[in-house]
Protein backbone atom coordinates (compact mmCIF):
# COMPACT_ATOMS: atom_id res chain seq x y z
CA UNK A 1 0.00 0.00 0.00
CA UNK A 2 1.77 3.25 -0.63
CA UNK A 3 2.09 5.89 1.38
CA UNK A 4 -0.27 9.05 0.86
CA UNK A 5 1.39 12.40 1.15
CA UNK A 6 -1.14 14.93 1.48
CA UNK A 7 -0.38 18.49 -0.91
CA UNK A 8 -1.96 21.23 -3.28
CA UNK A 9 -1.62 23.30 -6.31
CA UNK A 10 0.78 25.82 -5.26
CA UNK A 11 -0.99 28.39 -7.93
CA UNK A 12 -3.86 28.02 -5.37
CA UNK A 13 -2.02 29.97 -3.21
CA UNK A 14 -1.65 33.19 -5.66
CA UNK A 15 1.00 34.03 -7.28
CA UNK A 16 4.75 34.80 -5.12
CA UNK A 17 7.78 34.29 -4.66
CA UNK A 18 8.98 31.06 -4.71
CA UNK A 19 10.51 31.38 -0.72
CA UNK A 20 6.83 33.08 -0.15
CA UNK A 21 4.62 30.20 -2.12
CA UNK A 22 6.52 27.18 -0.59
CA UNK A 23 6.63 28.88 3.14
CA UNK A 24 2.65 29.28 2.88
CA UNK A 25 1.92 25.94 1.34
CA UNK A 26 3.83 24.29 4.62
CA UNK A 27 2.69 26.59 6.78
CA UNK A 28 -1.05 25.74 5.97
CA UNK A 29 -0.06 22.03 6.62
CA UNK A 30 0.79 20.59 3.20
CA UNK A 31 3.75 18.47 2.48
CA UNK A 32 4.14 19.14 -1.00
CA UNK A 33 2.47 20.94 -4.08
CA UNK A 34 2.11 20.95 -7.57
CA UNK A 35 3.95 23.93 -8.83
CA UNK A 36 3.42 25.25 -12.36
CA UNK A 37 5.99 28.40 -12.27
CA UNK A 38 3.43 30.29 -15.53
CA UNK A 39 0.66 30.51 -13.03
CA UNK A 40 2.26 30.46 -9.59
CA UNK A 41 5.24 32.35 -9.63
CA UNK A 42 5.83 36.23 -9.92
CA UNK A 43 6.75 37.59 -12.80
CA UNK A 44 6.46 34.29 -14.79
CA UNK A 45 4.33 34.95 -18.06
CA UNK A 46 5.86 32.51 -19.97
CA UNK A 47 8.45 29.36 -20.19
CA UNK A 48 11.04 32.02 -21.69
CA UNK A 49 11.01 33.44 -17.95
CA UNK A 50 11.64 30.28 -16.35
CA UNK A 51 15.81 31.16 -15.22
CA UNK A 52 17.83 29.14 -14.27
CA UNK A 53 18.32 31.19 -10.72
CA UNK A 54 13.90 30.92 -10.61
CA UNK A 55 14.42 26.98 -10.52
CA UNK A 56 16.87 27.46 -7.98
CA UNK A 57 14.98 29.43 -5.63
CA UNK A 58 12.10 27.02 -6.26
CA UNK A 59 14.43 24.07 -5.41
CA UNK A 60 15.90 25.66 -2.15
CA UNK A 61 12.47 27.21 -1.10
CA UNK A 62 11.11 23.67 -1.25
CA UNK A 63 13.93 22.15 0.27
CA UNK A 64 13.62 25.11 3.33
CA UNK A 65 10.47 24.66 3.66
CA UNK A 66 9.81 20.54 3.57
CA UNK A 67 7.39 21.37 0.88
CA UNK A 68 8.09 18.49 -1.72
CA UNK A 69 7.45 19.38 -5.32
CA UNK A 70 5.43 16.33 -6.61
CA UNK A 71 4.39 17.34 -9.87
CA UNK A 72 6.63 20.26 -12.37
CA UNK A 73 3.01 21.39 -14.00
CA UNK A 74 3.22 22.25 -17.80
CA UNK A 75 0.08 23.46 -18.73
CA UNK A 76 -0.06 22.63 -22.35
CA UNK A 77 -2.23 21.91 -25.33
CA UNK A 78 -0.66 18.62 -26.31
CA UNK A 79 -3.70 17.25 -28.46
CA UNK A 80 -3.73 20.77 -31.10
CA UNK A 81 -4.72 18.70 -34.40
CA UNK A 82 -3.18 21.95 -35.99
CA UNK A 83 0.48 20.67 -36.56
CA UNK A 84 1.96 24.18 -35.73
CA UNK A 85 0.09 25.29 -32.36
CA UNK A 86 0.86 21.67 -31.46
CA UNK A 87 4.74 21.32 -32.26
CA UNK A 88 4.87 24.92 -30.72
CA UNK A 89 3.21 23.46 -27.43
CA UNK A 90 5.69 20.74 -27.46
CA UNK A 91 8.15 22.82 -27.94
CA UNK A 92 7.35 24.32 -23.94
CA UNK A 93 7.59 20.96 -22.57
CA UNK A 94 10.83 20.19 -24.24
CA UNK A 95 12.26 23.91 -22.91
CA UNK A 96 10.86 22.65 -19.28
CA UNK A 97 12.13 18.62 -19.16
CA UNK A 98 15.66 20.44 -17.52
CA UNK A 99 13.75 22.43 -14.96
CA UNK A 100 11.90 19.03 -13.91
CA UNK A 101 14.84 17.20 -13.35
CA UNK A 102 16.60 20.05 -11.73
CA UNK A 103 13.87 20.10 -8.99
CA UNK A 104 14.20 17.15 -8.33
CA UNK A 105 10.11 17.05 -9.48
CA UNK A 106 8.54 13.71 -9.14
CA UNK A 107 7.13 14.04 -12.72
CA UNK A 108 6.05 16.57 -15.28
CA UNK A 109 2.42 16.96 -16.11
CA UNK A 110 -0.47 17.93 -17.99
CA UNK A 111 -3.79 17.92 -19.04
CA UNK A 112 -4.67 16.71 -22.92
CA UNK A 113 -6.37 19.46 -24.65
CA UNK A 114 -10.54 19.91 -24.18
CA UNK A 115 -12.47 19.17 -27.01
CA UNK A 116 -13.90 23.34 -27.04
CA UNK A 117 -10.95 24.51 -27.89
CA UNK A 118 -10.74 23.04 -31.43
CA UNK A 119 -14.59 23.10 -32.66
CA UNK A 120 -14.50 20.50 -35.81
CA UNK A 121 -12.33 18.40 -34.60
CA UNK A 122 -12.80 14.75 -33.96
CA UNK A 123 -11.70 13.05 -30.36
CA UNK A 124 -9.84 10.76 -32.75
CA UNK A 125 -8.00 13.41 -34.39
CA UNK A 126 -7.37 15.00 -31.14
CA UNK A 127 -6.13 11.51 -29.69
CA UNK A 128 -3.60 11.22 -33.35
CA UNK A 129 -2.23 14.50 -32.28
CA UNK A 130 -1.07 13.63 -28.67
CA UNK A 131 0.67 10.66 -30.14
CA UNK A 132 2.34 12.34 -32.45
CA UNK A 133 3.26 15.41 -29.51
CA UNK A 134 4.11 12.10 -27.11
CA UNK A 135 5.80 10.49 -29.31
CA UNK A 136 8.28 13.89 -29.47
CA UNK A 137 8.44 14.59 -25.80
CA UNK A 138 9.28 10.81 -24.61
CA UNK A 139 12.61 10.59 -26.16
CA UNK A 140 14.10 13.43 -24.66
CA UNK A 141 12.38 12.55 -20.96
CA UNK A 142 13.88 9.36 -21.15
CA UNK A 143 17.30 10.96 -22.45
CA UNK A 144 17.39 13.20 -19.44
CA UNK A 145 16.03 10.96 -17.03
CA UNK A 146 12.26 12.45 -16.17
CA UNK A 147 8.93 11.47 -15.74
CA UNK A 148 6.07 12.83 -18.03
CA UNK A 149 2.39 12.28 -16.95
CA UNK A 150 -0.63 12.81 -18.65
CA UNK A 151 -4.05 13.36 -16.99
CA UNK A 152 -7.61 11.75 -18.24
CA UNK A 153 -10.14 14.52 -18.21
CA UNK A 154 -13.92 13.92 -19.20
CA UNK A 155 -13.92 16.56 -21.68
CA UNK A 156 -10.42 16.38 -23.24
CA UNK A 157 -8.74 14.37 -25.73
CA UNK A 158 -7.97 11.41 -23.82
CA UNK A 159 -11.39 10.98 -21.59
CA UNK A 160 -11.99 7.66 -20.31
CA UNK A 161 -10.28 4.77 -18.91
CA UNK A 162 -10.26 3.04 -22.42
CA UNK A 163 -8.57 6.20 -23.79
CA UNK A 164 -5.73 6.14 -21.07
CA UNK A 165 -4.98 2.50 -22.02
CA UNK A 166 -4.49 3.11 -25.24
CA UNK A 167 -2.22 6.02 -24.85
CA UNK A 168 -0.12 3.86 -22.43
CA UNK A 169 0.22 0.95 -24.50
CA UNK A 170 0.64 2.76 -27.91
CA UNK A 171 3.70 4.97 -26.46
CA UNK A 172 5.23 2.21 -24.37
CA UNK A 173 7.09 4.01 -23.07
CA UNK A 174 9.04 3.70 -19.54
CA UNK A 175 8.67 7.12 -18.78
CA UNK A 176 4.94 7.45 -19.13
CA UNK A 177 2.94 7.74 -16.18
CA UNK A 178 -0.45 8.96 -15.11
CA UNK A 179 -2.23 11.64 -12.74
CA UNK A 180 -5.45 10.92 -11.41
CA UNK A 181 -8.06 12.96 -10.91
CA UNK A 182 -11.19 11.31 -9.89
CA UNK A 183 -13.42 14.22 -10.27
CA UNK A 184 -12.18 14.33 -13.95
CA UNK A 185 -13.64 10.49 -15.13
CA UNK A 186 -16.90 11.34 -13.81
CA UNK A 187 -19.47 13.06 -16.10
CA UNK A 188 -23.45 13.01 -15.37
CA UNK A 189 -23.84 9.38 -16.51
CA UNK A 190 -21.63 7.73 -14.27
CA UNK A 191 -21.76 9.76 -11.40
CA UNK A 192 -23.84 6.95 -9.24
CA UNK A 193 -21.18 5.16 -6.72
CA UNK A 194 -21.61 2.27 -8.95
CA UNK A 195 -20.81 3.53 -12.43
CA UNK A 196 -17.60 5.15 -10.61
CA UNK A 197 -16.92 1.90 -9.13
CA UNK A 198 -16.42 -0.05 -12.32
CA UNK A 199 -14.20 3.09 -13.54
CA UNK A 200 -12.14 2.81 -10.77
CA UNK A 201 -12.03 -1.09 -11.53
CA UNK A 202 -10.73 0.08 -14.71
CA UNK A 203 -8.29 2.29 -13.92
CA UNK A 204 -6.40 -0.30 -11.41
CA UNK A 205 -6.63 -3.30 -13.34
CA UNK A 206 -5.53 -1.37 -16.65
CA UNK A 207 -2.96 1.25 -15.41
CA UNK A 208 -2.78 1.91 -11.52
CA UNK A 209 0.77 1.00 -11.28
CA UNK A 210 1.11 3.84 -13.89
CA UNK A 211 -0.58 6.44 -11.14
CA UNK A 212 2.44 8.57 -10.42
CA UNK A 213 -0.07 11.79 -8.41
CA UNK A 214 -3.53 12.31 -7.47
CA UNK A 215 -5.69 15.47 -7.63
CA UNK A 216 -8.40 16.04 -5.27
CA UNK A 217 -10.98 18.23 -6.08
CA UNK A 218 -15.17 18.58 -5.15
CA UNK A 219 -17.52 18.55 -8.22
CA UNK A 220 -21.44 17.98 -9.15
CA UNK A 221 -24.01 18.36 -11.74
CA UNK A 222 -27.07 20.42 -11.95
CA UNK A 223 -30.60 18.09 -13.16
CA UNK A 224 -29.11 19.53 -16.61
CA UNK A 225 -26.06 17.71 -16.34
CA UNK A 226 -23.96 21.29 -16.20
CA UNK A 227 -21.08 20.50 -13.78
CA UNK A 228 -19.96 22.94 -10.74
CA UNK A 229 -17.14 23.06 -8.54
CA UNK A 230 -18.08 22.42 -4.70
CA UNK A 231 -16.84 21.77 -1.28
CA UNK A 232 -15.13 18.42 -0.82
CA UNK A 233 -17.95 17.52 1.37
CA UNK A 234 -20.72 18.29 -0.80
CA UNK A 235 -19.18 16.15 -3.80
CA UNK A 236 -20.69 13.09 -5.97
CA UNK A 237 -16.79 11.48 -6.19
CA UNK A 238 -16.41 8.54 -4.56
CA UNK A 239 -13.26 8.72 -2.95
CA UNK A 240 -13.45 5.67 -0.76
CA UNK A 241 -13.86 3.60 -3.66
CA UNK A 242 -10.99 5.62 -5.53
CA UNK A 243 -8.65 5.52 -2.39
CA UNK A 244 -10.07 1.83 -2.03
CA UNK A 245 -7.76 1.02 -5.44
CA UNK A 246 -5.03 2.88 -4.93
CA UNK A 247 -3.94 1.11 -1.63
CA UNK A 248 -4.12 -2.26 -3.79
CA UNK A 249 -1.48 -0.36 -5.55
CA UNK A 250 2.04 -0.83 -5.50
CA UNK A 251 4.02 2.20 -5.77
CA UNK A 252 5.93 3.48 -2.45
CA UNK A 253 4.48 6.79 -1.89
CA UNK A 254 1.70 8.70 -3.86
CA UNK A 255 1.23 12.71 -3.85
CA UNK A 256 -2.46 13.50 -3.11
CA UNK A 257 -2.69 16.93 -4.16
CA UNK A 258 -5.94 19.13 -3.39
CA UNK A 259 -6.72 21.20 -6.27
CA UNK A 260 -9.01 24.20 -5.88
CA UNK A 261 -7.51 24.70 -2.77
CA UNK A 262 -8.63 27.57 -0.22
CA UNK A 263 -5.48 28.45 1.78
CA UNK A 264 -8.36 29.52 4.35
CA UNK A 265 -10.08 26.28 4.18
CA UNK A 266 -6.54 23.89 4.61
CA UNK A 267 -7.41 22.58 7.77
CA UNK A 268 -10.67 21.23 7.35
CA UNK A 269 -9.85 19.90 3.78
CA UNK A 270 -6.83 18.02 4.70
CA UNK A 271 -8.94 16.53 7.85
CA UNK A 272 -11.52 15.39 4.91
CA UNK A 273 -8.36 13.98 2.52
CA UNK A 274 -7.17 12.19 6.07
CA UNK A 275 -10.51 10.11 6.16
CA UNK A 276 -9.80 8.53 2.55
CA UNK A 277 -5.43 8.15 2.87
CA UNK A 278 -4.97 6.79 6.39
Amino acid sequence: MPEFIIGARGHDFGRQTPEALFSAIGQAGFRCTQLAFTKAIEGVKSYADVTSSLVEAARAASKASNVGIAVDGTYVELSYADEEKRKAEVTKVLSQIPVAKALGAGCMGSETTNMAKQPGISRKEAQEALLRSLGEILPACEEQGVLFAVECVYYHAMNTPEAVKMVLDTMASPNLRVICDFANYVGPENASVDAQRRLWDKVGSWYGDKIVAVHFKGQNFQPDGTLYSTSLEDSCVDYAGGFEMLRQMPQASLPVLREEAVPARAASDIAFMKQFVS
